[in-house]
């Protein structure tokens, strides 16, 4: 009997995941133990094994497809099995139940499997049937899109999320153009001035989802403080002469950490009504890695020493930047930091993370003319922080505050030492 491959659960709140990648050609032997494919959340990129020694029979999304959890993707079993149970076009199996999905197990390299599969609900009479992911059909209730217009392009016309970027925008540009009498944009001849459409890779188009998501539904509010890093600076240097590769993040970090300590309610997790402080000080720190924006979890920071911090950090960077990260390397946050110094920015603004309630955006450090007492002027190192807050659970002057208690750590060496 075929082994039934589904896609796995790799987190509490993961509804769907997008096939990265078939690591294994259709047809072609696996081992139990070996990596079949790869699936993309919108936290991390994880490796799923095979369950069973066979072949790879069939597949029933092809990459970058979303597929809901527990539905079935793959197939393994012996070349001569029978699979005609199984159709020739893509399969629609029913999700496990939360009592199903309770007997199943995940390991250290999920894979799962089900033995239980059974159609979409059926679309009544007259009406044009059609398949949809999950996401697709949220995205369609949202826009009041008719999903029966729609010709999808996953496996078996399958509508997914993909198919409708920018449907709503397009009818929009349509009806204007038919007031006007002017074409749409899409309707001009642009003379081959335009390049060819590229799409973004399933890492980056999980990223861009759940950005917009939080921008849309998360009130924002941004608070920018100036600060002077003389003592980041002289601490840097401090550490250098030891010996120890010591980063401005790092210290950034630490400081974080400590500023956070005073005020839980900036360290905590909005839920409907309210929000949940959390008990631990786990800081995401954004990487710009190949595959697009990934946040590794720096845990109990509070708890660490800069040195500390340094190390755990430098491992999570370099395995973001080779898509090594585990799934528990990504979850836990409670805050992030988002810093473009590197990369001489001076200053910006950052989308905060949910359920996070607050994000810092740290710019570059910068020489700059400052007032002294009297009429004197000095050239001092500052850097520009930014702090963008959910403003049902942070308000302006508690996120002032929080800022004003980082600025005097990061400016007082018995603090930030």
């Amino acid at each position: 009997m075929a082994t039934e491959v589904v896609m796995p659960k790799l987190g509490l709140t993961m509804e769907t995941g997008t096939i990265g990648a078939w690591l294994v050609a259709t047809g072609a032997a696996v081992v139990k133990g070996q990596p079949l494919l790869e699936i993309i959340t919108d936290k991390v990129t994880m490796e799923v094994e095979a369950q069973a020694d066979g072949h790879l029979l069939k597949t029933f999304y092809a990459e970058g497809e979303e597929v809901a959890v527990s539905q079935l993707i793959g197939l393994i079993g012996t070349p001569d099995e029978d699979i005609s149970a199984y159709g020739e076009g893509e399969a629609d199996p029913k999700p496990i139940t939360s009592a199903e999905h309770s007997e199943t197990t995940l390991g250290p390299n999920p894979t799962m499997v089900s033995n239980k599969t059974g159609p979409e609900p059926a679309v009544s009479s007259g009406e044009r049937p059609y398949r949809a992911s999950p996401k697709a059909r949220k995205i369609a209730a949202e826009r009041g899109i008719d999903l029966r217009t729609l010709t999808g392009s996953g496996a078996g016309g399958r509508v997914v999320s993909a198919d409708l970027e920018g449907v709503g925008a397009a009818s929009v540009a349509d009806t204007r153009s038919n007031e006007g009498g002017q074409p749409s944009v899409a309707q001009l001849d642009t003379g081959g001035l335009l390049g060819d459409f590229i799409a973004l890779n399933p890492a980056e188009r999980v990223a861009a989802e759940r950005l917009t998501e939080s921008y849309r539904q998360t009130p924002h509010i941004h608070l920018t403080m100036d600060v002077s890093a003389v003592w980041l600076e002289q601490f840097r240097q401090g550490y250098r002469l030891e010996g120890k590769s010591i980063s401005y993040n790092d210290l950034i970090v630490s400081a974080t950490a400590r500023a956070l300590g005073d005020f839980p309610r900036i360290n905590s997790h909005y839920s409907p009504g309210g929000y949940v402080p959390q008990k631990e000080i786990n800081i995401g720190v954004a990487v710009a890695a190949d595959r697009g924006l990934v946040v590794p979890v720096l845990r109990q920071v509070d708890q660490k020493t800069v040195e500390e911090v340094a190390e755990a950090s430098v491992r999570l960077v370099d395995q973001a930047r080779r898509g090594a990260l585990s799934l528990d390397d990504m979850q836990g946050g409670t805050f992030t930091i988002s810093n473009l110094g590197m990369l001489g920015v001076s200053r910006f603004t950052a989308i905060i993370n949910p359920p996070q309630v607050a994000i810092l955006a740290v710019g570059a450090i910068e020489r700059r003319v400052v007032a002294l007492d009297g009429d004197a002027v000095a050239v001092r190192p500052f850097l520009t922080l930014t702090l963008a807050a959910d403003h049902r659970v942070v308000d302006g002057a508690l996120g002032a505050r929080f800022l004003g208690r980082l600025r005097d750590i990061l400016q007082t060496p018995g603090l930030l030492g």
